[in-house]
């Protein structure tokens, strides 16, 4: 019966809308879920009943006839797909570090139940172990870990910067990780020696240093005017004692007095740096306390260099003008060991943790992974999606570093990009559409009513 196409295509309408207005519902129900991304519904028409198929024209010298178009009628509507639309949110800040945003294309990694899923929802924490987790389902963020040797310690480049190893992981910082201490290598003077000084007379500064387990020591270091012009000379002491001068060592030669000479405009002409070795620290050390000690490490060895004034900058040193005698430590790189109080992330996804010798460390890296077609990615619910053929593999990496387009912001979540004044507007077309094919199934139906009382 003929009338049976409208009633199926006013039904087919009214099943579309449905489904149009489920996906509208759903956007307006997680219009407040972090890193959600809105759905839409796109309608694609039925098959069509072809009554006659299209001819070409048939031209003949004394007559013909022209083409003639097809002849269908459709059969109604149906849902084509779903999009997602993965246009940016907004960014709401939190101020809690471990909360995590993207700004711009890729997702956070994270692994659940043996299964690598994907997300934009950042609100992140670490548990009781240490492990930097989903906070709603405790799926573990992935990302690379510091780098340790065989002894379970971490490894540094020649900087004195923990090393990541760049294996794909559970991201982990113990609650117990230690900053370890560092042993003096390197200090730095500034300032001024009164060359107005009488003979005999004596600078002091004085700096503390750290041995190979992070203890403190005082080093003294004794500039005594000498008789001869532009001249001083230089003795070093430790922990106050002032009967063993360490030995200092120039171009090779050890002397426990060693002889620093001044240029005629008061810039320093040599030696610009002496080493204090390790050795001789622990030899210094050992006559002072009556028996052996090992406290700085001379078997790498960690020597100390003592810069009194670079080359290329003669006034950043030492200097000797007719001035105030102003002489100072600037820098020393050594320090104590230190308990994490505080863990920051940055833009690149390295958690930086400060620590209370005053130091931050490199603790790890989150990674985010980006798609060919992100749309091809299959929702699991919790915000997660996970791979399909048509979405392609995902190409892992690290934000700004090898994704430049995407950074992580920190203390920060992305809301939902859910536009309301769109949803409803939807909405209000949905339920137009829904009621005209309300009405389309009511018209065939007294239709049919008609038709069936013409046998009275």
């Amino acid at each position: 019966m003929p009338l049976i196409r409208s009633l199926t295509a006013g039904t087919s309408s009214l099943k579309a809308h449905q489904q149009r207005f489920d996906v509208i519902a759903n956007n307006i129900a997680n219009v407040n879920t972090i890193g959600y991304k809105a759905s839409r519904a796109n309608f694609i028409e039925q098959f069509n009943q072809t009554f006659r198929l299209g001819s070409a024209p048939n031209i003949i010298t004394a007559g013909g006839i022209g083409g003639i178009d097809p002849l269908q009628i459709g059969l109604g509507v149906r849902l084509g797909s779903v999009k997602v639309d993965f246009a940016q949110g907004s960014i709401k800040v939190t101020n809690r570090p471990t909360d995590l945003a993207l700004q711009g294309p890729g997702f956070f990694v994270v692994e659940r139940n043996g299964k690598q899923l994907f997300t934009r929802a950042g609100a992140f924490s670490f548990d009781r172990d240490g492990f930097l987790v989903d906070s709603s389902t405790g799926a573990y963020v992935q990302g690379y870990n510091l780098k340790k040797d065989s002894n379970g310690l971490v490894v540094k480049d020649s900087n004195g910067v923990n090393v990541l190893d760049r294996t794909l992981t559970n991201i982990k910082v113990p609650p117990t990780f230690k900053s370890a201490p560092r042993q003096t290598q390197e200090i730095k003077l500034a300032g001024n020696l009164n060359a107005s000084l009488a003979a005999g007379d004596t600078v002091n500064p004085t700096v503390t240093i750290y041995d190979n387990q992070g203890a403190e020591h005082v080093l003294r270091l004794q500039f005594t005017k000498s008789a001869t012009i532009n001249q001083f000379t230089l003795e070093v002491f430790i922990d106050g004692d002032t009967a063993n001068p360490i030995p200092i060592t120039v171009g090779g030669a050890s002397a426990t007095t060693q002889t620093i000479t001044f240029n005629g405009d008061g810039t320093l002409s040599s030696p610009l740096n002496f080493t204090l070795t390790a050795a001789d620290l622990n030899a210094t050390l050992s006559a002072i306390n009556g028996a052996p000690v090992t406290a700085f490490d001379d078997t790498t060895p960690k020597d100390i260099t003592v810069i009194l004034a670079e080359p290329t900058d003669l006034l950043g040193g030492i200097t000797q003008f007719a001035a105030q005698s102003t002489v100072s430590v600037t820098s020393q790189d050594g320090y104590s060991s230190g308990e994490l109080e505080k863990i920051t992330i940055d833009q690149t996804g390295k958690i930086i943790g400060a620590f209370s010798n005053g130091q931050s460390e490199l603790l790890g890296q989150i990674v985010i992974a980006q798609f060919n077609n992100p749309e091809g990615l299959l929702k699991e619910g919790n915000n997660f999606y996970s791979v399909t053929p048509n979405s392609g593999l995902a190409k892992i990496g690290t934000a700004v570093e090898i994704f430049p387009g995407t950074a992580i912001a920190s203390g920060a979540l992305e809301e939902s990009n859910v536009d309301l004044t769109e949803e409803f507007t939807d909405m209000i077309a949905t339920q137009r559409a829904f009621q005209a094919a309300a009405r389309v199934v009511t018209v065939s139906d007294q239709f049919l009513t008609e038709i069936t009382a013409l046998r009275r």
